[in-house]
């Protein structure tokens, strides 16, 4: 579909930015790409019951959030 917009100069700049690093193909997929990601971002997560492992409630994560692992948690109980 072709629309005319008027897209703040921060947004197309992460758009070209995004097209430049071969993330999308065009400046129109970047905007709709990070349009849907800010969509999904504010969206409530309605799971009926948390997901578990080993008995203990996981929290969910945000998409791109960096993975905790056992030695970061170390190297800060280190650093205590």
């Amino acid at each position: 579909m072709r629309t005319t917009l008027s897209v703040d100069p921060r947004v197309l700049a992460v758009a070209r930015a995004r097209v430049a690093a071969g993330l999308d193909a065009s400046i129109g997929e970047a905007v709709s790409a990070l349009a849907l990601a800010g969509i999904e971002s504010t969206q409530v997560r309605s799971d009926p019951e948390p997901s578990t492992r080993n008995g203990i409630v996981l929290i969910p994560s945000d998409p791109g959030a960096p993975v905790v692992t056992d030695e970061m948690v170390a190297d800060l109980l280190d650093e205590e």
